[in-house]
């Protein structure tokens, strides 16, 4: 139960993500920097499968995980899904990530997509290269923006949030317009109350969307905004410069403390 959408600039790229969840589910820790595998990362982080749903390394790379609903689940003990953002996390390129994942016994997780972004397909103007795995099977394909899941009527929800997308993106002719960012962040607060569980900020009587995360990559700068709640209500220009985080070189500061400094808020 998530929205994904992304925008391509001169720059680089920014990727917005609406984590949908069960409302007996646990809030999610705040993003934080880690070191894998040699490699700076920022996520936040599941407290249920101790992985995550995105991330973003200093090389650039931004992973995105959304559960498959339609899938089939395989039989015996799975592993979280969380746990493969996390082995893949410090992959130098999205060739590397897309072969980690291919070496990865897959039949441990239950179905999910990933999306891989890197700062060089604006160069190219390639779409987001995208992997489903249905429980028997692991595609590769490009992927066309912006990506739902739903565990609920998948069709209508998708038709829908599609609408409200070209609602808000319409008008713009130049993708890399700050007007257009802030178009993307209303598309993820578009919020129908005679719809609210097909809304791109969702809200069921079980299920909600719990927090807004956005991603933006340059060739300098790595920074992920992570608004706890419903972006509806939450998301504003105080929230995101409380809550902005950006990724810090490891011979700036050790891990412990660039965690606990890189939060950008004045609190």
């Amino acid at each position: 139960m998530c929205s994904v959408s992304w925008l391509h600039t001169p720059e680089g790229y920014q990727v917005f993500f609406n984590r949908d969840e069960l409302k007996s589910r646990p809030l999610a820790l705040p993003p934080r920097q880690e070191t894998l595998n040699a490699t700076e990362v920022l996520m936040p982080v599941d407290p249920v499968g101790r992985g995550s749903w995105i991330s973003v390394n200093q090389h650039g790379i931004t992973l995105c995980l959304l559960n498959n609903y339609q899938g089939q689940t395989p039989e015996g003990r799975l592993i979280s899904r969380g746990q493969l953002v996390r082995h893949l996390a410090s992959a130098v390129s999205a060739e590397e990530a897309a072969d980690r994942l291919m070496d990865t016994p897959h039949a441990r997780f239950a179905p999910f997509t990933l999306l891989i972004f890197t700062r060089h397909h604006h160069q190219t103007g390639n779409a987001v290269i995208g992997f489903e795995w249905n429980g028997q099977q692991l595609t590769q394909a490009e992927t066309g923006l912006p990506v739902f899941s739903s565990a609920v009527d998948l069709r209508r929800v998708t038709d829908y949030r599609r609408a409200a997308y070209d609602r808000h993106f319409t008008s713009f002719a130049t993708p890399d317009s700050a007007a257009e960012t802030n178009q993307a962040q209303a598309f993820h607060c578009d919020h129908a109350p005679d719809q609210p569980h097909l809304s791109v900020c969702m809200h069921r009587t079980d299920a909600q969307t719990v927090s807004f995360t956005q991603v933006t990559v340059t060739e300098v700068l790595q920074e992920m905004i992570y608004i706890p709640g419903s972006p509806c209500c939450n998301l504003t220009p105080q929230a995101m410069k409380n809550h902005c985080y950006t990724l810090l070189p490891a011979n700036t500061l050790s891990t412990t403390t660039a965690a606990s400094m890189n939060n950008r808020s004045s609190a």
